[in-house]
This record gives C-alpha cells, sequence and structure tokens, in this order.
C-alpha cells in the first residue's frame, strides 16, 4: 500500500469540492505538486473560486498523452456512518466522498508524476487536465477545451480516471436534458371542456417522450439499450376542482453515438408546437430549456493506443459504460481517442459511505507507473 497515495487522498477528500461551490483549494494544492514535478501548469478561472487546470510536461509539441479528472463531487447527503470529507480506513476499504468518484485516481496520478520526478526529459508530451463541474452536465471542462488548441495541445490519446475497477471502457452515452414549463390560464374544473389544462398538455409532450423509448426498447432485455428516455420531476396543478394553469417536469433522452438527440426529439417538438396553439386561447405559453448537454464516446477498440491500454491494465477488452463522463467533450474536441479506466467501483459512488479500495488504488497506480513511463 501506498502510504503517500493515502494520505493525499485524505488531502483530497478534506476539500469538500461539491459541485457548484469553490474547488479553488484543490486545485491549488495540485498545482503546487505539478509545478514541483516540473510541470508548466495553467490555471484556468471560471466562476468564482472554481477552476480547471492544466499542467504539460515533456517537449511543448503536438502528440503524446492527456489523463484527465474531474474534481467535483456530488452532494454528500445523509445517511454516512462517517464523515464524508473525513478520509476513513475500515479494512482495505477508504471511506469518504469522491474517493472512487474520482479523487481516488486524482491521488494516483499525482503521486506518479510527482514519483517520476521532473519530467522535462520526456520524448513525448504529457497533459494533466483537472476540471470543475462535471456531475452537473459536464459544464467546467467545455472552458478547458477551449483553450487546448490555442495553447498547441493535441495529443494522441486521452485516458479519463472514471471508476472502472481499471477495466478500460471505450463507448458511453450521450445525453440532453431539458425542463419544460406550461402555463395556461386556471379556471372552474365544470369547463374543462373547453379550457386547456397545463397538465394535460404536458401529459401529452411525455406521450411523445415515452413513444422514443418504446421505439428503441432492446429487443432483449439483457442487450444495453442504445437510447433511453427518463422523466425525472413532474409538478402542477392547486387543487381538484380547478383547471391546472401551470404544469413543469425535466426529461433527459440518454443516446449512443449512432443517434442523434435532435433528430430523436423532433417529433416532441412537434407536439410542444401543436400545445402552444392549443393555450394561446387563454394566451398561454410552453417553454423549454435546455439543461444539460454532451455527446455519446465510441472509440474504436481496435485503435492501437486502445489495445496498448488494455494490455497495461490486463484487465481485458473494452467494453462500453452505462454511465455518460467528460470523454465524449473531448473525442468531439481533439478528434483522438479516448479511453476511460480508473479505480474503484461506480455502484459505490454517488451514496452515502462512498469508498474505495486500497487494492484498486494499488493497481491504479501501478498502470500509471508503467503507462506514463513508456509514454
Amino acid at each position: 500500500m501506498s502510504v503517500a497515495v493515502v494520505d493525499l487522498l485524505r488531502t483530497l477528500v478534506g476539500h469538500a469540492t461539491e459541485s457548484r461551490t469553490p474547488n479553488l483549494g484543490l486545485i491549488e494544492c495540485a498545482a503546487e505538486r505539478l509545478e514541483s514535478a516540473g510541470g508548466r501548469v495553467t490555471v484556468m478561472e471560471g466562476p468564482p473560486g472554481r477552476a480547471n487546470l492544466l499542467a504539460s510536461f515533456g517537449p511543448d509539441t503536438p502528440g503524446g498523452l492527456l489523463v484527465s479528472g474531474h474534481t467535483d463531487v456530488v452532494p454528500a447527503g445523509t445517511g454516512w456512518a462517517t464523515d464524508p470529507y473525513v478520509l476513513t480506513a475500515d479494512g482495505d476499504r477508504l471511506y469518504g466522498r469522491g474517493t472512487a468518484d474520482m479523487k481516488g485516481f486524482i491521488a494516483c496520478l499525482l503521486d506518479v508524476v510527482e514519483y517520476l520526478g521532473p519530467m522535462r526529459t520526456r520524448t513525448e508530451p504529457l497533459h494533466v487536465a483537472l476540471s470543475y463541474d462535471e456531475e452537473i452536465g459536464c459544464v467546467g471542462v467545455r472552458g478547458l477545451l477551449a483553450e487546448l488548441g490555442p495553447m498547441g495541445v493535441a495529443p494522441d490519446l486521452v485516458l479519463i480516471g472514471e471508476p472502472t475497477m481499471m477495466r478500460p471502457r471505450n463507448a458511453h452515452l450521450g445525453k440532453v436534458a431539458f425542463d419544460i414549463g406550461v402555463h395556461t390560464a386556471a379556471g372552474h374544473s365544470s369547463r374543462s371542456h373547453t379550457l386547456p389544462n397545463a397538465i394535460s398538455v404536458a401529459a401529452a409532450i411525455i406521450g411523445r417522450l415515452d413513444n422514443i423509448q418504446r421505439n428503441h426498447r432492446p429487443p432483449n432485455q439483457a442487450d444495453e439499450p442504445t437510447v433511453t428516455v427518463n422523466v425525472g420531476t413532474i409538478r402542477g396543478g392547486t387543487g381538484l376542482n380547478i383547471i391546472a394553469e401551470a404544469c413543469s417536469f425535466a426529461f433527459e433522452v440518454r443516446h449512443d453515438a449512432a443517434h442523434d438527440p435532435d433528430v430523436l426529439l423532433r417529433p416532441v417538438w412537434e407536439m410542444v408546437e401543436e400545445q402552444r396553439h392549443k393555450v394561446a386561447c387563454v394566451h398561454g405559453r410552453i417553454d423549454a430549456d435546455e439543461t444539460v448537454r454532451y455527446p455519446a464516446l465510441a472509440t474504436d477498440r481496435i485503435n492501437r493506443h486502445v489495445i496498448g491500454i488494455e494490455a497495461l491494465a490486463g484487465e481485458g477488452e473494452c467494453t462500453p459504460i452505462g454511465y455518460g463522463t467528460e470523454g465524449g467533450l473531448f473525442a468531439a474536441t481533439l478528434g483522438v481517442p479516448v479511453v476511460i479506466c480508473g479505480p474503484g467501483d461506480i455502484a459505490d459512488a454517488h451514496r452515502p459511505d462512498e469508498y474505495v479500495t486500497v487494492a484498486q488504488l494499488d493497481r491504479c497506480t501501478d498502470f500509471l507507473h508503467r503507462l506514463l513511463a513508456e509514454r
């Protein structure tokens, strides 16, 4: 077990970097360590108290490897047996918010870079990228990606250390999400045959969303879906004898790289327009606000860089994962293969008593040592 990795993870967990809150303390900590290892560090400011970081080693040329992680965590919530922001060891398990997703990987990465020492003699570039607010729609990394081209950062491969139990993954679904608000006019329920009801209007739109799901349900339940639809929240109405004047709901569509979400949603927007005409009689309106959008990832598994990662990890062939990452954005921006591989189990993330095992950290550290030494 690397005591240095555990101590560093303890420091990182102690920074309560929940999404939409400051992460600058963690970024400054990482910047200091990366600079001491010989990195050329750039801190890219975002909203107050939040920032991305890019550290580069080796020649200032195209090519090489970019290793990335996000610094934010989901809110701790309740139900913990330990303090979520104090790393707590129990046997092989290390408990704390972000241990699996994904401060365990960041701790391993920083430790390996420091251990390898000043790296200006590298023959290929190495870039370390840390982002903010990934958990709320891959928000912060977009600013970082916008800076890579002007900075001349053009890696041959991107590795993202999301929790995969150290099995490389090459694909995941993309996502779009919207908030819909229906506004009509209140009235006596006895007039429901003549006046539009906001809840009924919302239900008609949701019906089109349900059609998308039905049309893309896998023929075999054991198969992974290529498109999923979920209406996550709905609120509306004030009383049984009142025609609802307002109803709002939020939905998401997840999709693989073969499906354009805007094409998938055309029947929904057609229904929205139809219902807008319906509510116009009471001067009503329907608002539709996009809240999240990130693309799917589909890296070719027979790419030579991917095969190399598979061999180093030693956990079998790349397979898709069922959750989203910043990988689709990196692939779309840089046009290079992206592989997801990191310590911990996604099933242990986003819940009370999140943990990563020491064994997983050790495997990640060994993997990164060999990866960074070879490139």
